[in-house]
């Protein structure tokens, strides 16, 4: 999968964003972006630092690997 959208969202929003609304999907989605934002956590592009289902939130903050990668 390209990734490349996503971290250019969240590198546009200072490096911390969520990854629903990068994707611009809702809460039936969610098991799918919690999947696409642990692959960006073990790819170390990200470190996820909240999620919450009901609120439709995965937030995470780019790592210098996901900032290069962003510019890119």
């Amino acid at each position: 999968m390209d990734y490349s959208s996503v971290l250019k969202f969240i590198y546009e929003r200072g490096g911390t964003g969520n990854v629903m609304e990068a994707l611009g999907w809702d809460a039936s989605r969610f098991d799918e972006g919690s999947k696409l934002a642990l692959e960006l956590d073990n790819l170390n592009y990200v470190k996820t630092l909240y999620s919450n289902f009901n609120k439709n939130v995965i937030v995470v903050e780019l790592t210098l690997v996901g900032i290069a990668e962003a510019k890119r």
